[in-house]
């Protein structure tokens, strides 16, 4: 069973790779580091000429913002990748039948489902990881600045990818490729508007607003994962002044990060019984 599951881990992550949407989601993250390479570069340079020394606080935050608007773009790609990965690879080959030639073998289906899941994992964490550390490594040759709990933001952001591959691939169990990418594309959007709310009731005490934001990130905690590394990736200083858009009223806590494991498990489970049953 683990041999026939890792070798269907790796034809699907070699499989993902020759797509176009492998080859897109890369030229899309080539160009943002050196669009972001270009564009710190100019403004390290106005804020060293227009802040006197001493200013170190201004300089980390101006710093950390930046940096962070980085991490915030790598998580888009992240997503964005994930859900086209698993409605293209998964739902993509249900809808084609291409993946009778697997299910007419003497392969469980669990090891087809959970196969695919840890190839498409697995190109997701290099993807990510190879964006975050171009990003940090950029912002260290031109202002000599690293966050702090990079490799732990980093995990949070492929947690918040996996999140997303998992519901891809459940919803490719239901639906067509187009209806999986749909589904997973709204549910997404739902966790972003769902953290704005959390965030927006924590800063003005609205306990309503902020139990409607806690509820929908227990639905979908994609964007739970990204406030948490974005907590985690701003210097301790700087978490609680409010001075960015990325400034976290109340972070999840590490409860929040053993439910989105549990969370990705159960799904999994649920997606592996549906594909069991389902006529191909």
């Amino acid at each position: 069973m683990y041999q026939a599951l890792l070798l269907i881990s790796e034809l699907t992550f070699h499989e993902a790779k020759r797509r176009r949407t492998f080859w897109l989601a890369g030229g899309l993250g080539f160009l943002f580091i050196a669009l972001y390479a270009l564009g710190f570069f100019f403004v390290y340079k106005e804020m060293r000429q227009s802040l006197p020394k001493g200013f170190d606080l201004a300089l980390t935050s101006g710093f950390s913002f930046f940096l962070t608007a980085g991490f915030y773009g790598i998580s888009f790609l992240g997503v964005m990748l994930a859900v086209l990965a698993s409605a293209t690879v998964f739902a993509g080959d249900i809808q084609s039948q291409t993946i009778q030639l697997l299910a007419t073998k003497p392969l469980p289906r669990h090891c087809i489902v959970l196969g695919k899941w840890l190839g498409l994992g697995v190109l997701l964490s290099i993807y990510i990881s190879a964006l975050s550390l171009g990003l940090v490594l950029a912002t260290y040759l031109i202002a000599r600045y690293i966050p702090p709990n990079v490799f732990a933001g980093i995990l949070l952001l492929i947690m918040e990818a996996l999140v997303m591959l998992t519901i891809g691939i459940l919803a490719g169990t239901h639906l067509n490729m187009i209806g999986s990418g749909i589904l997973s594309f709204m549910l997404y959007g739902l966790a972003f508007i769902g953290g704005w709310t959390e965030q927006i009731g924590s800063f003005s005490a609205n306990e309503t607003a902020t139990d409607i934001g806690i509820l929908i990130s227990l639905i979908v905690p994609s964007e739970a994962m990204w406030r948490m590394a974005s907590y985690l990736l701003q210097p301790p200083a700087l978490r609680s002044l409010s001075l960015s858009p990325f400034s976290i009223a109340s972070a999840p806590s590490l409860a929040m990060l053993l439910y989105t494991i549990i969370y990705i498990a159960g799904l999994l489970i649920w997606a592996i019984r549906t594909f069991a049953q389902r006529d191909l």
